[in-house]
């Protein structure tokens, strides 16, 4: 099992793992559950008592107003423990939600105590784990905050190329609502970007995918650095 596990083989970037190491993460991957697209698997306010690795599919945390609007806050892919930024908190401060068919494991948060207890190598590998995902939020916010919406989506896509392991073809299963509230855009916009991007022969798209036709273009227009990507030693973190 510790041969295809993703969440040993995502932990693996940030440290050398002994066998000891890997026989305390594939016990977080037991109790593997299927949840459909659309599922909440934690709400906002209820009791934060677990967390979960993503073993197949996308997830996210979204924060939804009341007047119907949300920010899609944070996107998982496979090998991440989910929800792990809220590590300290008593309460869920937002959903987590299926954004694909997703297979997830659920496992109560006292067994990061008993990583962090058991393995200075996986407590050190955690605390790189949260620095990663620090990284991308923070790349989020200047992406969001000051980018123009062409600029936005085009480093939005380089991130996803890279986290999904470089190739220049890659499924995107998310619909444009779900990428507007992600980028902070409606789903019109997206798609006027996007055309924008495919007229510029930078990109184009398939049944459910995208590939990137001039990668060191789109980098250029959007101002993308993969730096932020890596774990210390120069090493992409997905």
């Amino acid at each position: 099992m510790a041969e295809t596990s993703c969440i040993v083989q995502h932990f693996s970037l940030f440290s050398d793992l002994a066998d000891s190491d890997v026989e305390l993460l594939v016990q977080l991957e037991l109790d593997a559950r299927e949840y459909p697209a659309g599922t909440v698997l934690c709400a906002a306010g209820s009791p934060a008592t677990h967390f979960f690795t993503l073993m197949q599919g996308w997830a996210g945390i979204i924060r939804h107003f009341p007047d119907g609007r949300r920010q899609v806050l944070d996107l998982y892919l496979p090998g991440q423990i989910m929800r792990l930024r809220e590590f300290g908190a008593q309460q869920a401060r937002s959903d987590l939600v299926a954004l694909t068919d997703v297979v997830a494991c659920p496992f109560p948060r006292e067994r990061v105590d008993e990583l962090l207890a058991a393995s200075a190598t996986l407590a050190r590998a955690l605390i790189l784990t949260l620095t990663a995902e620090q990284a991308l939020l923070t790349e989020r916010i200047v992406n969001v905050a000051r980018r123009p919406a062409v600029e936005r989506l085009g480093h939005f896509l380089l991130e996803l190329c890279s986290r999904l392991g470089g190739g220049l073809r890659f499924d995107l299963p998310l619909n444009q609502e779900l990428i507007g509230d992600l980028l902070g855009l409606s789903s019109v916009h997206i798609s006027r970007t996007l055309s924008k991007l495919r007229k510029a022969g930078l990109i184009e798209q398939d049944d459910g995918g995208v590939r990137l036709l001039d990668p060191d273009g789109l980098s250029n227009l959007s101002g993308f650095n993969e730096q932020y990507l890596c774990r210390p030693g120069g090493s992409k973190t997905d």
